[in-house]
């Protein structure tokens, strides 16, 4: 049987820093600037975090279900131990080459906090992780569901997918926030 641990080890480590980088612009986004849209069909960096805290909790449901669905059918060990990290390069999930809409039932809707985000995201991602350290024990890579574009993926795909998501919309945030600022910068008055 292959050691899976080092895998699940680097999916864990990218998990944690991409959220420990998002977490940090967040709690650093000036008061009077996270509910500001740069412009029309744009989200402000609040929109940006409940967005984010929607789709990892949607995220976290499919994989915990997943795995104790795959538990309950006797799926049996880990027989590889290949990384994941690059599983989904060839999607551009970081750097999409055109702009992405989200689904419907993952635009944020109601005015939701940065705090009351952050807070749903701290529960959403110790359901991910939860889910995938004490699945370790079965094979992993072999439960699947389907993503509306990247198509199949695994449950450690899945999982990485929701911290490469992350990464792109902190940089996402980042772009926003220079924009507000910009335009901030613009109305101020010339003393």
């Amino acid at each position: 049987m292959p050691d899976s641990t080092e895998r699940l080890k680097d999916l864990i480590a990218y998990m944690d820093g991409t959220r420990a980088a998002l977490c940090a612009l967040a709690r650093a986004v000036d008061p009077a600037f996270a509910s500001i849209r740069p412009h029309s069909g744009s989200w402000s960096a609040t929109e940006v975090v409940a967005h984010l805290a929607l789709v990892e909790q949607s995220v976290a449901r499919l994989v915990a279900k997943a795995i104790e669905k795959a538990r309950a059918e006797g799926v049996g060990p880990e027989t590889s131990a290949e990384s994941v990290m690059s599983s989904l390069d060839n999607f551009s999930v970081i750097e999409p080459l055109q702009k992405l809409d989200a689904p419907e039932k993952m635009i944020p809707v109601a005015e939701v906090s940065l705090d009351e985000s952050l807070d749903s995201l701290e529960r959403s991602r110790a359901i991910l992780r939860n889910a995938i350290v004490e699945g370790a024990d079965i094979a992993l890579s072999t439960i699947t569901r389907p993503h509306m574009r990247l198509g199949e993926l695994n449950v450690l795909q899945w999982a990485l997918f929701v911290a490469q998501h992350e990464e792109r919309h902190r940089m996402q945030i980042e772009r926003t926030l220079n924009e507000v600022a910009e335009l901030a910068a613009e109305s101020a008055p010339i003393v």
